[in-house]
């Protein structure tokens, strides 16, 4: 199970976001999000566990504490759906004057 950490202080890196939820269960990976215009961090990142157990943990014992001066927001991360969710709307045609 995947989830959000949001609010993240800056500096704040990959390997820091592991080293914070290894107390709640096996992680298996960690990002943080970075802007590709500036190359800087947006602020928040992912972090996937081995089972839904200890991410629901890490969420319940994380989700408004603060880490390094900021008051993270903790939540399940559901993946982004690209695709419109309402059919294409047909042609319509103007009745003429």
């Amino acid at each position: 199970m995947m989830i959000y950490i949001g609010n993240i202080a800056y500096s704040m890196t990959a390997e820091e976001l592991k080293e914070l939820c290894m107390p709640f269960g096996n992680v298996v990976s960690s990002k943080v999000i970075i802007d590709k215009a500036t190359g800087k961090s947006k602020g928040y990142g992912f972090v996937e566990f081995d089972n839904d157990e200890s991410a629901l943990k890490a969420i319940q014992e994380l989700n408004n504490t603060q880490v390094k001066g900021r008051n993270i927001k903790v939540n399940n991360a559901f993946r982004k759906n690209t695709q419109t969710e309402t059919p294409k709307d047909t042609e319509q045609q103007n009745p003429e004057a």
